[in-house]
């Protein structure tokens, strides 16, 4: 029985709260010093903000600096002592944009190792009513192992949940299957995959312009107009940093030289020719013509237009536990021979 000298009790701080920051701490030192990472506060289900940031320097002053590149990521961290990875098979399924899922329980192509953990629907809710636009990312940290696995909870949600469960899947608690090769480097560099992410919202409105400028060019018959208003278009996307600063979407670099050449030169053939021409036939049109110039220009464009298709049937589906996640990504090289296009596989 407590005394009268006994001291009053004080505010207690429990171990959930020094697993929350044994978290943060193992987070934040997988992620590169240079990038900053801010608690998003009040919490609403978000719980850090992320900023990519870029080295630069002063050779002669021998001064290391960063400036930031603008591009923005969240994250949903949740800390456990352990966890225990578990077998997922995954199974064949049709491109989840055109109808609901129906896995192919036949066509089993693989099993991935992942991470469970469970989320409250009210933290599906919030994630889902965002769209994709800016990623959050789920990151489980395992302060046993000290290694730090994510996942893209919008792309999740998007691409897994709404398919399997209907348009109210967010209603219910959900578990989240996390791959174990999503993980953090622990050196804390630069990690292409999250810097990936964090210029979604960068090629979002990438991707809106091509169309807009593929639409124009395609409206107008007249070669005089087509080809200044194509060189208009080229000024106002050349200059973007992602082309030659997203190393794990290889094509994109291409993309970026053809559109640069394209403006120095006015040559729109450095990519290579649709199919159906062959090069001798190439060789009998005058390459100074304004009609095979247009044309040029015309199929450059369709095919900057094509990248919103190709980024939403396969590169978001990219680290997700997903078939095409799974063939894209995980699998061997070998393996996805039907794969023609080499650019489907991330560079990571």
């Amino acid at each position: 029985m407590p005394s009268e000298y006994t001291p009053l009790r004080t505010k207690r701080r429990n171990q959930p709260h020094v697993t929350d920051e044994d978290g943060y701490n193992l987070l934040k030192s997988c992620l590169p010093r240079h990038w900053v990472l801010r608690p998003y506060r009040p919490d609403y289900g978000l719980d850090y903000s992320l900023e990519i940031f870029k080295r630069v320097g002063n050779a002669k002053r021998r001064i290391e600096m960063s400036e930031t590149l603008g591009e923005h990521l969240f994250i949903q961290l949740k800390s456990r002592k352990s966890v225990e990875p578990r077998p997922l098979k995954i199974y064949r399924r049709h491109n989840v944009e055109k109808q609901r899922e129906v896995l192919d329980k036949t066509g089993l192509i693989g099993s991935l190792s992942v991470v469970s953990q469970r989320l409250e629907a009210t933290e599906l809710a919030t994630i889902e009513r965002m769209g994709v636009g800016v990623p959050v990312l789920l990151v489980v940290a395992d302060l046993t192992l000290r290694r730090c696995y994510f996942v893209c909870l919008n792309d999740y949600i998007d691409k897994i949940l709404v398919p399997r469960f209907g348009p109210r899947a967010a209603s219910k608690s959900r578990t989240i299957e996390v791959p174990v090769t999503n993980v953090l480097t622990a050196e804390g560099k630069d990690d292409p995959v999250i810097r990936w992410y964090a210029k979604r919202a960068k090629l979002y409105a990438a991707f809106q312009r091509f169309t807009f400028q593929y639409g124009n060019l395609e409206n107008e018959v007249e070669p005089s107009r087509l080809i200044p208003m194509a060189q208009y278009f080229a000024e106002r996307i050349a200059y973007y940093d992602f082309w030659d600063d997203t190393e794990i979407w290889e094509v994109l670099h291409h993309y970026g030289k053809a559109i640069r050449h394209f403006l120095a030169t006015g040559n729109a053939t450095r990519l290579r020719l649709e199919p159906g021409i062959t090069e001798y036939e190439r060789s009998r049109e005058d390459p100074k013509s304004k009609e095979v110039r247009s044309k040029d220009i015309l199929r450059l464009w369709c095919l900057l237009a094509s990248f919103p298709g190709n980024y939403e049937d396969v590169c978001r589906e990219w680290f997700l536990p997903s078939a095409m996640g799974y063939l894209t990504r995980y699998a061997p090289s070998d393996y996805c021979n039907s794969f023609e296009d080499k650019y489907a596989r991330p560079r990571c």
